[in-house]
């Protein structure tokens, strides 16, 4: 396999006959697409992007939600060699506006009446052409839903109705037309400064990732998975392909906030997330535990030191039997009772959160990975696998640390570039072809690798002291009462926090009060502090958090103040909350 276009005929070769291959739940039912039905609906939209006049190397844009159909424009694009631009689905208008000049996309496809809103106010759309190299002669725009299609626009049902029926010569017909080092996608990083950047990956990128992933999991035709992350995000759309290739089920949920309710009818064998669904499922799980009577906590406390053990070094047997049947059970049913492990990527979780995943019975691997890298650079694994670390590299990947403590990395899967930002892809990628990731690590004598910061993260505090914020934040953030953190201090002679109260589900004592009254109870200032002493007992002197402030609501990618991949955006959050900041460093100031 070379190409996306191969995996297709990987589906089609292994698959063809297989029932209910996708399905998403809509309007309190499940549409389910077979084997068959997938491959026919990319064929018969790849010939009707053709005969329309998309051609290799033009930009179509997906700018919805996840389900199949994201997937059906994807692979279409890939048959005829077009480029396919995903836009996350929460961003607003000028940054929509943004992606699609700079990429030129001359095609976009969309799911819902606000987002055809949003198109219809910052671009000239219509049917009389695709954009050109520039993006000047108008944009086609494409409902994913015949409901979501402006007066007069078409739908994909309509473009699809349009062209010649689906046979069964379809997918050789589009054979050749690709290679391995063709452009598949521009996936735009997030970026927590500054425009984002287009991110040039060719279909070698991709199928090097794939290859490499699918030797070290146990996936096959008997897994269900749930996608729930952005695939406009590198990570769950490498994910998606791996489990096409293994012949997965996949389950499509639009929004992370449904995966909860969806887990008892899916219950999926395997899941990937980036850590805030672990570290949330944690805290809702010890807000539950903290409210059982005493008897009953001193029964999960003891479980939970058998899972522990076992997990460590394995043996306990009959305890183990006895701690699953009596508790962790329970606690498994709430991801459908059949999850056999789970991955986390796009940023580092807290020991203390992957480490309870072990101890009821879910394993839960780390790996990390960049957009540029498409994304897979080292992963934990059955047998490989060292808590702490985000595993070795994954195979074809070569790492090494810079001087400076910086990562660096070759591999198959690395970009071909920025898009027409030169400069930049030259500063990211050396002369001898080592990408640098701009994150601070490590690698122990076993080849484990272990993350400590983004290099532009680092807080250099006025005596000189180089300090890495995201494990102190990480220390902290595993509290039912704290959703957020963000540690402070460069260029001041100590540090301090921004946090965020759990305003959405706060523990006992503050389950009823209303976030201004949570905001300002004594109990919890004390509570956070408590929090916060118990850290800098684990923390050299430069690295201690003297003081704090409460903020009063949740940092929100709308305020521009988080990532789509919930990464915080230092220098926005700084500058917004300068006075709040700087209010700590006034002595006569007490912690609040």
């Amino acid at each position: 396999m070379e190409t996306l276009s191969d995996l297709l005929r990987v589906v089609a070769e292994r698959y063809g006959e297989r029932e209910a291959l996708l399905s998403i739940r809509r309007h309190r039912r499940t549409d389910s697409l077979s084997a068959r039905e997938f491959l026919d609906a990319v064929c018969q939209t790849a010939r009707a992007l053709e005969s329309r006049g998309v051609a290799k190397g033009d930009r179509v844009a997906l700018f919805a939600t996840n389900r199949p159909e994201w997937h059906i424009v994807d692979f279409a694009c890939h048959l005829l060699g077009a480029v396919s631009v995903p836009i996350y689905p929460t961003l607003n208008a000028p940054q929509v506006a943004y992606i699609l000049l700079d990429s030129g996309a001359g095609w976009i496809f969309y799911d819902d009446k606000a987002k055809r809103d949003l198109l219809s106010g910052i671009v000239p759309h219509g049917d009389e052409g695709a954009g050109d190299s520039d993006g000047q002669r108008g944009l086609r725009m494409v409902a994913l839903d015949a409901e979501a299609a402006a007066p007069g626009g078409t739908h994909l049902d309509a473009l699809i109705a349009g062209a010649p029926p689906a046979t069964d010569g379809d997918l050789a017909t589009f054979s050749g037309r690709v290679g391995r080092d063709d452009t598949a996608s521009i996936i735009y990083t997030s970026g927590t400064t500054g425009d984002p950047k287009g991110v040039v990956l060719s279909h070698r990128n991709f199928v090097s990732n794939i290859l490499a992933c699918q030797e070290l999991y146990p996936l096959g035709e008997d897994d269900q998975a749930l996608s729930f992350l952005p695939l406009s995000h590198v990570f769950e759309r490498t994910v998606d392909y791996l489990f096409f290739y293994r012949g997965v089920s996949i389950h499509y949920s639009p929004a992370i906030e449904r995966v909860a309710g969806l887990m008892p009818d899916v219950r999926p064998t395997v899941l990937c997330s980036v850590p805030r669904l672990y570290e949330s499922a944690y805290l809702r799980i010890q807000n539950l535990f903290a409210s059982q009577p005493p008897a009953r906590r001193r029964l999960i406390a003891w479980a939970l030191k058998v899972g522990k053990r076992r997990a460590e070094r394995g043996g306990a047997a009959l305890q183990g039997l006895l701690a699953d049947r009596l508790v962790f059970r329970k606690i498994k049913q709430r991801f459908g009772g059949r999850l056999r492990f789970a991955i986390s990527g796009g940023a580092a979780i807290a020991n203390e959160v992957a480490e309870f995943f072990d101890a009821i019975g879910i394993r839960l691997y780390q790996g990390y990975g960049l957009t540029e890298t498409a994304p897979v650079l080292a992963v934990e694994y059955p047998g490989a696998s060292r808590r702490g670390s985000v595993g070795k590299a994954a195979p074809g990947v070569s790492l090494r640390i810079a001087d400076d403590g910086e990562i660096l990395a070759r591999t198959e899967g690395l970009m071909q570039g920025y898009w027409k930002k030169p400069e930049a892809t030259a500063e990211a990628i050396d002369p001898d072809g080592w990408f640098h990731t701009g994150d601070i690590g490590r690698l122990d004598d076993d080849g484990y690798l272990y993350i400590t910061d983004r290099k532009k993260d680092l807080l250099v505090t006025s005596g000189g002291k180089n300090v890495a914020p995201q494990p102190i934040e990480q220390m902290m953030i595993t509290h039912p009462a704290i959703a957020q953190v963000v540690v402070v201090g460069d260029g001041y002679p100590y540090l301090n926090a921004l946090i965020v109260p759990n305003y959405a589900e706060p523990p006992e004592p503050f389950t009823e009060m209303e976030p201004s009254e949570l905001r300002q109870d004594p109990r919890l200032q004390e509570l956070v502090q408590g929090v916060l002493d118990r850290a800098n007992e684990r923390l050299p002197t430069h690295e201690r958090v003297r003081r704090f402030r409460l903020l009063e609501r949740e940092l929100t990618l709308e305020e521009g103040e988080i990532t789509p991949t919930l990464k915080v955006r230092r220098k926005i959050v700084n500058e917004r909350y300068r006075d709040v900041i700087a209010s700590m460093y006034l002595k006569s100031q007490r912690v609040s």
